[in-house]
């Protein structure tokens, strides 16, 4: 996963894979298939171990607000370096050809699920008492998505605290 993170899926070479692996090029290829069989495997993964993040912060003690404020703060307080790595699904998503049904598959997959998990926690909240009744979980949902993804791709290309714009 860190090797097409670092690199993206076109200037990974298998070379790249054997030494992030540490696997041998037989092993790679029995292990994980080709070169795209384990670039979708490592964007799943991610997908996974992100959504677990989310997850495990929605479910801590944490007010809603307390829980976005967490996100959207810890990619203001990311270095340089983690800003211009980004987010593996975007950086697919955005690199990948428009006829890529499976790369596109599974970036509108994690779409979907991390706007479930968004839309729950708002939910939650209404039941909880901390956001009002009148609120659309779902619009809510959309919107932090987009203002996250947003940030994200804006750290990556511009990573500088004293000015948004270059």
């Amino acid at each position: 996963m860190d090797v097409f993170w670092d690199n993206g899926y076109a200037n990974t070479t298998l070379d790249d894979l054997m030494a992030g692996t540490k696997v041998g090029r037989q092993s790679l290829y029995d292990t994980f298939g080709d070169k795209r069989s384990l670039y979708l495997q490592a964007l799943n993964e991610y997908r996974t171990s992100t959504q677990a993040a989310m997850r495990a912060l929605f479910a801590s003690e944490l007010t809603i607000q307390e829980c976005f404020r967490t996100m959207l703060f810890g990619i203001c307080e990311e270095t340089r370096a983690q800003h211009e790595r980004g987010c593996l699904l975007l950086s697919a998503n955005l690199e990948r050809n428009t006829q890529d049904k499976d790369v596109a598959a599974i970036v509108r997959r994690n779409q979907s699920e991390v706007g479930a998990i968004f839309e729950n926690a708002f939910r939650d909240a209404q039941r909880s008492g901390q956001l009002a009744r009148e609120k659309d979980p779902a619009a809510l949902a959309s919107f932090m998505l987009a203002a996250l993804q947003g940030m994200r791709q804006a750290a990556r290309a511009v990573s500088d605290r004293t000015s948004p714009f270059p």
